[in-house]
């Protein structure tokens, strides 16, 4: 369902996230985790970080969409240590946590603000 969404005067970013598409995103990622991550061998410490922000997301106990500043394992992302197939999942995540734009946007001036359409599930 397409919607009209405001934009971050400073960052660009929507304000508003797909909340719908990023319970399913953090579903994923939990149902990856405790299938593929070692408790014993979480030298990333994905189980601490990852896992209570998507069990937040589940519960509706965080505020969306979070400061790209706050995402978890950035160190790690950056420098490519995470495994593969976890940062294929953990990817799309951040960027609908973060109200990232995933494309280009046509951003619409109304009454000075900046909003763009956006394209939401259910």
């Amino acid at each position: 369902m397409q919607q009209l969404i405001k934009l971050d005067p400073k960052t660009h970013r929507y304000t508003q996230v797909d909340v719908i598409r990023l319970k399913r995103e953090a579903k994923t990622m939990l149902d990856f985790i405790y299938t593929n991550i070692n408790p014993a061998n979480d030298e990333h410490g994905i189980l601490k970080w990852v896992v209570p922000l998507c069990e937040k997301v589940l519960q509706d106990k965080v505020e969306l969409p979070i400061s790209i500043q706050d995402r978890p394992l950035k160190y790690q992302v950056r420098e490519g240590l995470l495994p593969r197939d976890f940062e294929e999942l953990y990817a799309p995540f951040l960027i609908t946590i973060t109200g990232s734009p995933r494309n280009e946007v046509k951003e619409l001036q109304i009454n000075g603000e900046h909003y763009t359409y956006v394209n939401f599930e259910g």
